[in-house]
C-alpha cells in the first residue's frame, strides 16, 4: 500500500503520464463492467488496483488543475517585480552623477559589456551599490578583476546609445591599473 510520501510525490508528475494512466484504467474498468472480451473474468485483485491506479492519476489531474492559476498568480508577480526592478536602474542611471555617467558612456561607447578593473576600484564602488554593474565572483587578481554590465542596463544604454556616446579611439583603457587616466 503507497504511503502519504508516494501520494505527494505522485503529486508532483505531469499532468499527461496521470492523464494516459486515467484514461488506460477507465477503459479496462468500463471494459469489465461491460463484460467485454477478455476483461469481463478480470480478477477482483487487479480491479482493485487499477481503481486505486484511476483514484492516483484523477487526483494527480485535479492538483494540477488547481495549481495551475497559482502558477499564472506568481508568473504575473514575477513580471511585475521585474519591470518595478528595471524601472528602478533606469532612475538609478538617470539620477547618477557625471562621473558615473561617464564611466557608462565610456563602457557602451567602446562596446564593453565586460571588463576588468581593480577590486575595490573607487570609481566604479558607486555602479556597483546600486546595481548598475556587477563584481563578479571567483579567483581574480586584485588588479584585473572581471566586472560585468547588468544586462537591463546594457539594454537601456543600447537603446539611448545617443544620450551617453563619446569618442574613445584616442583612450586608453581607464581602468587598467598601469594606465589609470580617470
Amino acid at each position: 500500500m503507497p504511503s502519504l510520501k508516494d501520494f505527494v510525490s505522485a503529486l508532483q508528475a505531469g499532468w499527461f503520464p496521470a492523464l494516459a494512466a486515467l484514461v488506460g484504467c477507465a477503459i479496462i474498468i468500463a471494459g469489465d463492467y461491460y463484460q467485454l472480451p477478455y476483461l469481463s473474468d478480470t480478477p477482483d485483485f487487479v480491479l482493485s488496483v487499477i481503481v486505486i491506479v484511476a483514484v492516483f492519476s484523477a487526483s494527480i489531474l485535479i492538483a494540477n488543475f488547481v495549481y495551475l492559476p497559482i502558477e499564472v498568480f506568481k508568473t504575473i508577480k514575477r513580471s511585475r517585480l521585474r519591470e518595478k526592478y528595471k524601472k528602478q536602474l533606469i532612475e538609478e542611471i538617470q539620477n547618477a552623477s557625471d562621473t558615473e555617467k561617464a564611466i557608462l558612456a565610456y563602457l557602451i561607447s567602446s562596446n564593453r559589456k565586460a571588463f576588468t578593473a581593480e577590486f575595490n576600484d573607487r570609481r566604479l564602488a558607486p555602479l556597483v551599490s546600486k546595481g548598475l554593474i556587477i563584481k563578479l565572483g571567483g579567483t581574480h587578481t586584485t588588479l584585473d578583476w572581471p566586472y560585468l554590465v547588468q544586462d537591463d542596463v546594457w539594454a537601456y544604454l543600447k537603446e539611448n546609445v545617443h544620450l551617453f556616446q563619446m569618442d574613445v579611439s584616442e583612450l586608453s583603457d581607464p581602468f587598467d591599473w598601469r594606465t589609470g587616466l580617470w
